[in-house]
Parts: structure tokens; sequence; C-alpha cells
């Protein structure tokens, strides 16, 4: 209920949707479907965050990669799933390029966990169901976790 089209606003228009992060895929589809049946002529999505593939252990409440979108899917299958004309993510480099520099630490002190799976401390009691997660997935050869 909170989110609406204004049909002579994208009614034939070739529309750029930017948003922070997909986490699960549903509200970009929901926003998809709306601004298409608005008349929108295509509908291009773009995040301003690298694809989210990895849990997160440091308080938010994502523990596995069961519900995260982009661990499972690649971006095409994504792009299918939110029913996107296209769909393109900003990269890990891009972040920390954008951000700045905090310090002289990897990544200039900016914690990238959730998005190439590098934990910046020990897993402990999570490390062994994340290398079960990322294992079944597939999604990474080796990180660097806790060095």
């Amino acid at each position: 209920m909170k989110l609406s089209v204004v049909k002579s606003v994208v009614a034939g228009k070739d529309i750029v949707l930017v948003d922070d992060s997909i986490v699960r895929g549903t509200t970009s589809k929901y926003i998809v479907r709306l601004l298409k049946k608005a008349g929108a002529k295509s509908v291009h999505v773009r995040i301003a965050s690298p694809a989210l593939k990895f849990p997160c252990y440091y308080g938010i409440d994502i523990q596995t990669t069961k519900e995260l979108i982009a661990a499972n899917n690649t971006i095409p299958e994504i792009c299918t799933q939110i029913e996107a004309d296209s769909l393109a993510f900003l990269s890990v480099p891009g972040l920390i390029k954008a951000i700045g520099d905090l310090n002289d630490a990897e990544n200039h002190g900016l914690c990238t966990a959730y998005f190439d799976g590098n934990y910046p401390t020990p897993l402990y009691d999570y490390q062994a169901g994340f290398d079960a997660e990322v294992a079944r997935l597939g999604l990474y050869e080796g990180a660097n976790i806790g060095d």
C-alpha cells in the first residue's frame, strides 16, 4: 500500500529503477510489476550495493544463504525472477571507491563480508554451517575468514 505509480509519468517510457539492495527479490518484483502495469515500456533495475550473497553474523538477522536471492541465482536468473528488462549491481570495488578511504585497513575499513564472504573476524560457532552452505552453493573458492 505504501507504493504507487503515477501512470502519466511512466506510461510508454523506459524506466531505470534504483534501489539500495535486493535481499529476497519480492519487493523488487512487486515494484517492477507496478511500473509495467502502469504502462512502462521497460524497467531496468540498478542496485546501489553489490549482490548480497553471504549471511550476516554481526547483527542483521540473516544467518543463512537460503533467503538471499543472489546466493542462489545468477544475475540473469534474478532479472527473470523480478521480471525486469535488465539488472546490474554495484561492484565491491565500486562500493569501496564510492565511500572513500575510511582508514588504511583492507577495503579501507569497510566490511564487505555480505558481498564477498571475507569476514573480518573468525566466525567461531558459525564457521561449520557457513562452510557447508558455501560448499553446497559453490559461492566461491576459499575465503579470508578471520585472517
